[in-house]
C-alpha cells in the first residue's frame, strides 16, 4: 500500500514556526501534511527530489483586493506565481457584495476609484448571480481557485445595501438600520466571513474617493456609529474587525483605540492598518510601536500592518489618486468622466493654482515622497516631449521656471495624459526599520494590496522581495523567521489554524525553491496585458519558485501555472456565533 499521495524529499525544511530548520522529508495525503522527517524507505505515488532547496509553507497575505480578480485570474495575478498560497480579501469595507440590482453600477464605480479595479473589467468579469453577501459566498466556492482565500464582510457595500447611497453619506443608520446592519453582519459571517472591514480615514485627508470625488459612506460615519456596528461583532464573540483609520500622519487612529477597548476579552481582534516606513521620517516607527505596545499592554487584542517591502508606485495623472488622493485636486481629477474633460481642467490655471495651493499646505500622501522627486517615465510619442525622460518634476519646474506641480500638469496637457511617472520608493530603503517592526509580536509585516491599483503598482512580489533583501542580500533574518514572518504569524493574525506550517496535520500548501534564484527587478514593473478584453495591468518582475503547492496540489512550476486549481474557500468562524453563550456567562 503507497504511504503518501507526494513526497517532497531532502530539502532543507523552513517549516514556518521559526525554529531551526532541518534537512529531511514532507509526506502528503489528499490537501494535507501527515509526516515530516524522515521518510527515506516509505512509498509514494510521486517523490519531488528537493536536494539543494528550500522547502517552506506558502505565503499567507492578510490584505488584499482580489475580490473581482478571481473571476478572471484563479491565481490571482501575480501573488499566485510569488509563493502566495492564502489571501484575505475585501479589506478597507470596499467589495462586491452585498448589493441590490440597481446599486450594482454604484457599487462598481466606488471600487474603481478607491482600489483602482476598472468598471470595465467588472463589468467583463463578474456574473452578478448574487445579492446577499451569503449569495456571495456560495459564488466565490464554487470558482476555480488556485489560492485558498478567505473575505472579509465589507462595510461600504453593506452601508449602501441597507441605506442607500444618499442616506450614507449624510447620517448614521437609524436604530431599524442598525438593527439590520448587526443582523447582516451575523448573516455574513455565519456564512464564512472572518469579520468586518472598514477604511475610516475622516472626510479630509484621505485617498479613498468615491466615482464623484466625495469620499466613501464609512469615512463620513463619527466614532460611534463605527462602536455601534463593530457592535455586533463584539457580542458575537469571535472574528476580526479590520480598520483603516490612519496613514502616517494622516487620520485619526483614536476609533482603533474605541473599537479595542469594547472588544477587550470577547475574543474578537482588532486588525490596525497601516504601519509604514519611510526614510524621510523614521521617527514613526517608534511612535506606532510605543502605541501599539500601549493597547496591548491594557489587555487590548490588536495587531497591525504594515507595509515594508521595496515597492514604488507608477501613474498617470489619473491614477494620481494611490498617491495623493487626499488632495480636493486630485479628487477633481478622478471626478472627470472622460479624457476630455480632464484635459480641459488641468489647462484651467485656476485650477492648477488651487493645486499649487492645496499641494503646498497638505503635501502628498506618505509613501509617495512628494510629486517633486517623481520620475518622468513615459510622454507619449511627442518629439519635443523625449528629453524630459528621467527628469523629476522638480528639476522639469526649475528649468521651465514653475512649481513641480504646474510641471506635472503642463507635460500632462502637452502629452495628451500620456505622461507616466514613477515614484521613489514607498517604504524605507534602510532596512531597520523593517526588522524592528517585525521584532514586534503584534506587527504582520508584509501585506500586498494585491488586486488593487493595477495600473499603479502591483505587489504580489512582497514576499519574494522580502526573502531577497533581508534574508539573501542584508543577512537580518533568517529563512525560518523570515517564512514565519511571512506565513504563520499571518494565518494566526487572522484566525487561520492549519496553514502557514509544515506541521503534521496543517494543509500542504508549500514552496520549493533555492534562495540565489529569487529574483526581483527594481528597475521598472513590467506591463502585461491579460486583463479583461486584453486590457494591462503592471506587475514587478519577480519570482524563481521551483514548485508551488496549494492543498497537496502542484499550482507552479519554474513560474509557470499548471492550470490546477486546488485552492478552497476558508473559514476561520463559527457557522452561529457565540453571542447566546456569552449572553448567558
Amino acid at each position: 500500500m503507497t504511504a503518501f499521495d507526494l513526497v517532497i524529499a531532502g530539502g532543507f525544511i523552513a517549516d514556518g514556526t521559526g525554529s531551526p530548520g532541518c534537512y529531511g522529508d514532507v509526506g502528503i495525503v489528499g490537501d494535507e501534511i501527515v509526516a515530516v522527517g524522515d521518510l527515506r524507505g516509505r512509498s509514494a505515488k510521486r517523490t519531488i527530489d528537493a536536494i539543494g532547496k528550500i522547502v517552506a509553507p506558502g505565503f499567507v497575505t492578510q490584505h488584499t483586493h482580489y475580490d473581482a480578480a478571481l473571476f478572471w485570474d484563479p491565481y490571482c495575478l501575480d501573488a499566485g506565481r510569488n509563493g502566495v498560497t492564502t489571501v484575505v480579501n475585501a479589506n478597507c469595507g470596499f467589495g462586491v457584495a452585498p448589493v441590490r440590482n440597481q446599486d450594482r453600477d454604484r457599487i462598481m464605480g466606488m471600487l474603481e476609484t478607491t482600489e483602482q479595479i476598472p468598471v470595465a473589467h467588472q463589468k467583463a468579469a463578474l456574473p452578478w448571480d448574487w445579492e446577499s453577501f451569503p449569495d456571495f459566498m456560495d459564488r466565490i466556492r464554487s470558482l476555480p481557485k488556485g489560492v485558498n482565500v478567505l473575505t472579509f464582510l465589507p462595510l461600504n457595500p453593506l452601508l449602501v445595501y441597507v441605506m442607500g447611497v444618499d442616506a450614507a453619506k449624510t447620517r448614521g443608520p437609524n436604530p431599524g438600520e442598525l438593527a439590520e446592519i448587526h443582523g447582516l453582519i451575523n448573516d455574513a459571517m455565519d456564512a464564512g466571513a472572518i469579520g468586518i472591514s472598514m477604511s475610516v480615514m475622516g472626510a479630509e485627508g484621505n485617498s479613498h474617493v468615491d466615482m464623484d470625488g466625495s469620499p466613501m459612506p464609512t469615512d463620513l460615519l463619527d466614532q460611534d456609529d463605527i462602536l455601534n456596528i463593530c457592535r455586533a461583532v463584539v457580542d458575537r464573540g469571535e472574528g476580526v474587525i479590520q480598520m483603516l483609520p490612519q496613514i502616517m500622519y494622516y487620520g485619526d487612529r483614536t476609533i482603533t483605540e474605541r473599537v479595542a477597548e469594547m472588544a477587550k476579552g470577547t475574543r474578537v481582534r482588532v486588525i490596525h492598518a497601516v504601519f509604514l516606513t519611510h526614510d524621510a521620517v523614521p521617527q514613526v516607527v517608534s511612535e506606532d510601536l510605543a502605541w501599539l505596545d500601549s493597547l496591548r499592554a491594557a489587555g487590548c487584542d490588536v495587531t497591525a500592518g504594515a507595509l515594508v517591502n521595496r515597492a514604488w508606485v507608477e501613474a498617470g495623472l489619473q491614477e494620481l489618486d494611490s498617491a495623493a488622493g487626499q488632495l480636493p485636486a486630485v479628487r477633481e481629477i478622478i471626478g472627470c468622466n472622460s479624457q476630455e474633460e480632464v484635459l480641459r481642467l488641468i489647462d484651467d490655471p485656476q485650477f492648477v493654482r488651487r493645486f499649487e495651493e492645496q499641494y503646498a499646505s497638505m503635501g502628498a500622501a506618505s509613501g509617495a515622497a512628494g510629486l517633486e522627486g517623481q520620475t518622468i517615465i513615459a510622454v507619449g510619442s511627442n518629439p519635443e516631449l523625449q528629453r524630459y525622460l528621467g527628469l523629476t518634476f522638480a528639476e522639469v519646474g526649475k528649468e521651465l521656471g514653475c512649481s513641480a506641480v504646474a510641471a506635472m500638469l503642463q507635460l500632462g496637457l502637452q502629452s495628451d495624459l500620456a505622461l507616466q511617472m514613477k515614484s521613489p520608493p514607498i517604504a524605507s530603503t534602510k532596512p531597520d526599520q523593517a526588522v524592528r517592526l517585525m521584532a514586534n509580536p503584534a506587527v504582520v509585516a508584509g501585506g500586498s494590496d494585491g488586486g488593487a491599483h493595477t495600473k499603479a503598482f502591483g505587489m504580489g512580489h512582497y514576499a519574494t522581495d522580502l526573502l531577497i533583501w533581508l534574508v539573501r542580500e542584508e543577512k537580518l533574518k533568517t529563512v525560518e523567521e523570515m517564512h514565519f514572518q511571512l506565513s504563520l504569524k499571518h494565518a494566526r493574525s487572522v484566525g487561520i489554524k492549519n496553514r502557514g506550517a509544515l506541521l503534521s496535520g496543517f494543509k500542504a500548501d508549500i514552496l520549493i525553491y533555492d534562495l540565489d534564484r529569487l529574483y526581483f527587478d527594481m528597475n521598472k514593473y513590467e506591463v502585461v496585458h491579460d486583463m479583461p478584453g486584453g486590457d494591462w495591468r503592471r506587475q514587478a518582475k519577480a519570482g524563481g519558485y521551483d514548485v508551488i503547492i496549494v492543498n497537496g496540489t502542484i499550482t507552479h512550476e519554474n513560474d509557470k501555472p499548471t492550470g490546477m486549481t486546488p485552492g478552497s474557500f476558508d473559514r476561520v468562524t463559527s457557522a452561529n456565533g457565540f453571542s447566546e453563550v456569552r449572553a448567558a456567562v
